[in-house]
Order: structure tokens, then C-alpha cells, then sequence
């Protein structure tokens, strides 16, 4: 195995980039606080505040006019304002970093996989209910220790996904009436993810690239457990053998560079358990 070691330069750039990468992140969690609207409605000549929390107008009203829903409302607005102009500050300032990224040469996971654990990201679902296990969790790692694995280990045309289903998750849509299918989460990646035939489980893109959705077996071969997060059209995750020692392991949790210099947070299995697991793989006689 050929490692080679960031340079004092590559290190600091991939640090400063985390640390704003990190920045964005919460921001982007207060601004999501802040969805929908705060305005005033008139019934019956008095005037009440009500608060949106989608575009479809729902929401909930907070009270009759008075001094303090007054300051609710202006409080509302002015935080509002605020992290929206921070969001929009910070969303230059990564573009202008992705560019110190790749002058660096430190841009190093396909932007197909970045992509993806962005949008798993942003609605929490990536770490609480989703992994990356397989190869591309050697990104996380490398990372992690400050060096690059020879790009013949971290090749791979496909990045596997493994689903807890012991956590309850549903995708809902804005207007929360019914769920959200996990492909239509990939297809805001790259529309061109499509199911491949019989192989539920997996999509492909245009490209060849393929995401692969996977479960552990059943502890209890009578036990009945879900294996679409959405509705029939969905994918249909395939069960695999002791993929409960990655499950059961401790998240790991880093940030990686896409080949666009953007970078994403990857939640993968501890690195322990990943060797561990790969060891075993490779003594089964039904595996290259």
C-alpha cells in the first residue's frame, strides 16, 4: 500500500476549508429554523400573528397583537435577515475556497458522492440513519490522517449506503402530506438515477455510476422489518451478511474534498471495524 502525506501547505488549506465548510453547516441549520414566514392576519377586526412553515401556507398562529408578539415578529425578521446574508456570505467564500482547493490538488472524492452526502446532510438523515460503507468510506479516512491511499485502492465505480432500519425514517416532502422516495433524493444530484431492472436496490446515472442501497439481515429470520424508506417505487435494499459489525461500530465522522474542491461531511463506519470487516470479506470463497 503507497500512502503519501499532505504537505504543510495541503494541510493547512484542507483544515481552513473544513473549519468553514463546518461554519456553513450550522448556519445553514439555523437558517433552516427560520423557514416560511412570520406576517400578521386580521379576523373578526383583531389582528393575530401567524407563522409559515412551508409554501404551502401551513403553520400555526402564535397569539393576538400585543407587545409581545410584537417582538416576536421583528425578532423573527431581523434573525432572519441576518443568517440569510451570513448564508449567502458563506456560500462565496466556500466557492473561492474550492478553487485554494484544487490549486492544492487536495479535491479527491467523486463529485457524484460528495453531492449525494450533501443532500443526506441537509436533512439530517446522513450519520442518524445512513453510512457509507465500502470503499469510498477510505476518503473519510485518509482524510482523517492527513494523507492520500494510491488512487488504485480508492477506485470504484459505486458508492454503497448502508440503511439502520432499527431508527424510524421517513423522507417527507414540503408539504409533509406523504413521503419522500430515497431515489428522488438522488435524482436532485443527477436526474439521470434511475433503478436498474431487477436489481432494486441499486441506481445508475448516465455515466455508469452506481449507489447501492443496503441493509443487515434480520436478527430474527421470522422478523418482518421495512426495506423501502419510501413507497413501492422506491429502491428496495438488499440484505447482506454481518453488516451488523459496521452498524454496531462507532460512527466516524469527517469531512472530505469532492473533485470540485466543494467539500461534504461523510459519516462512515470506525476505521477499526471497516479493517475488521474487509479482513473477513476477504476469506469468504464466494468473493474475489
Amino acid at each position: 500500500m503507497i500512502m503519501r502525506e499532505l504537505t504543510d501547505n495541503q494541510s493547512r488549506i484542507f483544515i481552513d476549508t473544513s473549519q468553514l465548510y463546518e461554519s456553513f453547516r450550522d448556519v445553514y441549520r439555523k437558517k433552516l429554523s427560520y423557514r416560511g414566514g412570520m406576517h400578521w392576519k386580521k379576523s373578526k377586526n383583531k389582528e393575530y400573528l401567524f407563522k409559515t412553515v412551508d409554501r404551502y401556507g401551513n403553520g400555526n398562529g402564535l397569539g393576538l397583537k400585543t407587545e409581545k408578539t410584537e417582538k416576536i415578529y421583528h425578532h423573527f425578521h431581523s434573525n432572519k435577515k441576518q443568517i440569510s446574508e451570513r448564508f449567502k456570505q458563506l456560500k462565496i467564500r466556500l466557492k473561492e475556497q474550492a478553487r485554494f482547493c484544487k490549486a492544492a490538488k487536495i479535491q479527491r472524492v467523486p463529485r457524484v458522492v460528495t453531492s449525494i452526502l450533501r443532500e443526506l446532510d441537509q436533512r439530517n438523515i446522513l450519520g442518524n440513519h445512513l453510512m457509507v460503507i465500502g470503499t469510498n468510506a477510505l476518503y473519510a479516512y485518509e482524510a482523517a490522517a492527513g494523507l492520500f491511499f494510491d488512487q488504485k485502492i480508492t477506485a470504484t465505480q459505486d458508492m454503497d449506503i448502508l440503511w439502520d432500519v432499527r431508527s424510524k425514517l421517513t423522507l417527507a416532502i414540503d408539504n409533509k402530506s406523504e413521503p419522500e422516495n430515497f431515489i428522488d433524493i438522488l435524482r436532485k444530484v443527477d436526474k439521470s438515477f434511475d433503478i436498474l431492472g431487477k436489481q432494486k436496490y441499486r441506481v445508475a446515472n448516465n455515466n455508469g455510476y452506481m449507489v447501492d442501497l443496503l441493509k443487515t439481515v434480520p436478527p430474527n429470520i421470522f422478523a418482518k422489518e421495512r426495506d423501502q424508506i419510501g413507497d413501492e417505487d422506491d429502491l428496495v435494499a438488499i440484505e447482506v451478511m454481518n453488516l451488523s459489525w459496521l452498524l454496531s461500530a462507532p460512527k466516524f465522522s469527517q469531512i472530505v474534498i469532492g473533485d470540485d474542491g466543494y467539500p461534504a461531511r461523510m459519516v462512515a463506519p470506525d476505521p477499526r471495524a471497516f479493517a475488521l470487516h474487509k479482513f473477513w470479506v476477504s476469506q469468504q470463497p464466494d468473493r474475489d
